[in-house]
């Protein structure tokens, strides 16, 4: 046989291999997936308190990935723990996840969320105030539920995580009235506002897990990594994402005068600020124009290598290989 055809042959084994694989991943995602749904929905009844419950119910029941709750999954059957002591933190993160998207809706006058009316433009403002406020509670209750583990010290992670990600979204809002922000600002916000979920997510998952120090510490720092590499790649998205598929207005950020990697390393390339005042394809040929693009992209991937070091230290199991398809496909997203 020909020495091309032959490579050829090898080449489609090895991709039939590889989409089999997926195809297994992406059915072992699904699974878990509809776990944590049903677990956020074991919830008081709705009909009970309407103006309560119904914006709750509704924001849960939003089409989503489910990221940071698979993340707290994942990472406590990673190091061999118990689906149904895990079930409960992971339904706590994704609560947590959406209390914070409720208030920062709110304050950012966002209409659409993952392609759906935002609850303080389907009801009202108030009424999403105390949604999110609920939200949180529910969030606590769920914590609380997790059976075998010394409940202080997760409760303790979790309130400093939620004082940190109010943290983040409270030096959001005053960048956007201040202009020379620069690149070690931009990463101590994002650090308190997105990468600290993540990491909060693979870290309680490790704790309930029962995972060794170095195996909690491990998968702490992977998520950090991967939230890092997933905001900084936001940024662009939030640029040159289908409208369609990011579920909000494209150049939604830059409208508001959001400081991002993309409008602050622009700045520092080109003295260009305000860019709300352009339309959206000058804006993208001023980052094409300095580089910006290549600039962001090379910051990105270089959290995701270290998010993949870290994983490094985990045992090879097949959860261990799910985190890193997981990695992959949020490495690899385009909304």
């Amino acid at each position: 046989m020909p020495d091309p055809l032959l490579r050829y042959i090898k080449f489609l084994d090895l991709l039939t291999d590889r989409r089999k694989k997926q195809d297994i991943f992406q059915e072992r995602l699904d699974d878990l997936r509809r776990k944590i749904n049903a677990e956020l929905l074991n919830l008081p009844a709705a009909n009970s308190i309407p103006l309560f419950y119904e914006p709750i119910y509704y924001i849960n029941n939003l089409p989503g990935k489910k990221i940071r709750p698979l993340l707290t999954l994942i990472s406590g059957l990673a190091v061999g723990g118990n689906l149904e002591n895990l079930i409960y933190p992971a339904a706590a993160i994704e609560l947590l996840h959406n209390f914070s998207l409720v208030h920062d809706d709110i304050m950012d006058k966002d209409d659409t969320r993952r392609g759906q009316p935002t609850i303080h433009v389907k009801w009202d403002i108030g009424t999403a105030i105390l949604a999110g406020d609920g939200l949180l509670g529910l969030a606590y209750r769920k914590l609380l539920c997790t059976p075998n583990i010394r409940t202080n010290r997760l409760a303790n992670l979790f309130t400093e995580a939620v004082l940190e990600i109010c943290e983040g979204q409270a030096m959001d809002k005053i960048f956007e009235t201040t202009d020379d922000i620069n690149e070690k600002s931009y990463s101590a916000m994002i650090a308190k506002k997105t990468a600290r979920l993540m990491q909060l997510a693979c870290e309680i998952g490790a704790i309930v897990g029962t995972g060794t120090g170095m195996e909690v510490r491990s998968l702490a720092n992977f998520g950090f990594n991967l939230g890092m590499g997933f905001q900084i790649q936001d940024d662009l998205l939030d640029i040159f994402a289908d409208e369609e598929r990011l579920g909000k207005p494209v150049g939604s950020d830059l409208q508001s005068n959001k400081k991002t990697i993309a409008s602050i390393k622009l700045y520092k390339s080109s003295g260009i600020t305000n860019l709300y005042q352009y339309q959206l394809a000058e804006i993208r040929q001023l980052l094409d124009k300095y580089g910006v693009i290549n600039e962001v992209n090379r910051l990105s991937e270089s959290y995701f290598a270290k998010a993949y070091s870290y994983l490094n230290k985990i045992t090879g199991t097949e959860y261990k290989q799910l985190l890193i398809y997981i990695l992959d496909y949020i490495k690899n997203r385009e909304a």
